[in-house]
């Protein structure tokens, strides 16, 4: 005779570990903040936690900023929380394209091209991504920001990377670790009266109460980062004039 919840002998015995799904829950809501410049080890841990999680915004979404703005629509009703990730903000994409005239001619648009693809307008003091960071589709990126004393790694992968004749396109999106969920593509592009522009087309949504709290802050810093950004790029494009005109 058995005793109530006992099992019958020789039916195999299921384990299943204590807290597990809270345990993947309160993974998937990880940020990661600290109060130390982030070490080469401190970023590994933000982009292998990305990676093995994958994108934190949908699938279809995915590459999507080549045709930003408009932002994807977010009409498709989107789980309020699933295994990956406890929270699911039901808000559109806020959608921000920027560009700017950063040069002339073939040698500006080369050294803007240039500027992008080794993410030098990412360097900027506040703001960063480590040297040698890859640039190719898959690779991963952490981007580094300090924000009133608190260093916030971002986790995201290279989406996509094109080029043609007179175009580049550097693309990267938010994995799970991310404060927001989307995408930001970075474009060079030389036009035909040959001039030459950099912009910065995005489209992003809190992915984390700490965002969806500071939104009105995230906005300015977003702004902040689209105007530093071309600075860098004009900075850059400069340099390498100056440095041409010297050899």
């Amino acid at each position: 005779r058995l005793r109530a919840g006992a099992v019958p002998p020789g039916r195999p015995v299921e384990r299943r570990p204590v807290g597990s799904s809270a345990a993947r829950r309160a993974s998937s809501a990880m940020v990661f903040l600290g109060l130390r410049y982030p070490t080469p080890a401190s970023r590994r841990v933000a982009t292998d936690h990305g990676t093995k999680r994958g994108f934190n915004y949908p699938p279809e979404h995915v590459g999507a900023s080549r045709h930003s703005p408009p932002p994807p629509s977010s009409s498709r009703k989107e789980p309020a929380s699933d295994a990956r990730s406890p929270f699911r903000l039901s808000v559109p994409y806020v959608a921000d394209s920027t560009f700017t005239q950063v040069g002339c001619g073939a040698e500006d648009f080369a050294a803007a091209k240039r500027a992008v693809s080794t993410w030098k307008h990412f360097q900027l003091g506040w703001s960063e991504v480590a040297p040698g960071t890859g640039a190719s589709s898959g690779d991963p990126v952490c981007v580094c920001a300090c924000v009133l004393g608190v260093w916030i790694r971002n986790p995201l992968q290279v989406v996509y990377r094109e080029e043609t004749k007179d175009t580049f396109a550097l693309a990267h999106g938010c994995l799970e670790g991310h404060m927001l969920a989307g995408e930001e593509a970075f474009v060079v592009e030389k036009k035909s009266d040959g001039t030459v522009w950099f912009g910065v087309n995005t489209f992003s949504k809190p992915a984390h109460p700490l965002a969806a709290l500071s939104y009105p802050a995230v906005r300015l810093l977003q702004w902040r980062f689209a105007r530093d950004a071309t600075k860098a790029v004009q900075r850059e494009v400069r340099d390498a004039r100056d440095g041409k005109e010297k050899n």
